[in-house]
Order: structure tokens, then sequence, then C-alpha cells
């Protein structure tokens, strides 16, 4: 996965969840339960920290010097 892809992935996951937490994803997606709504966080929550390792830092590292 290149590092831009891992970004796109890492905010996607966290918004998602922030969003779910917030309760504006619920204008969008009518959860029957609020366990549903729960599990539906989580799972922004564990994309966004799969995003976080796939990033490689080294290129991070060596482009910023």
């Amino acid at each position: 996965m290149k590092n831009y892809q891992a970004i796109f992935v890492t905010v996607g996951g966290f918004s998602t969840a922030f969003n779910t937490m917030n309760g504006t994803v619920q204008q969008y997606i009518k959860f029957s339960d609020p366990l549903n709504e729960l599990a539906f966080a989580c799972i922004g929550v564990m994309l966004g920290i799969i995003g976080l390792a796939s990033i490689d830092y080294k290129k991070i590292y060596k482009a910023l010097i």
C-alpha cells in the first residue's frame, strides 16, 4: 500500500468513527440498535489504527529531510 492510500484510510476511518460518535452519521444511516452504532464506530477506529500502522514513516522522514 502506498503512503497516500494509508493516510486516506487513516483519515477516513477516524472521521467515520468521530462522526458516528458525534451523531451526524445517523442522519444518513438509520441504526436499528445502539449496539450496531457502537460496532460501526469501533470498526472505524480499528480502520484508523490499521491505517496508522501501515504508513511507512521512513519515506516520510526522508522526504522531509
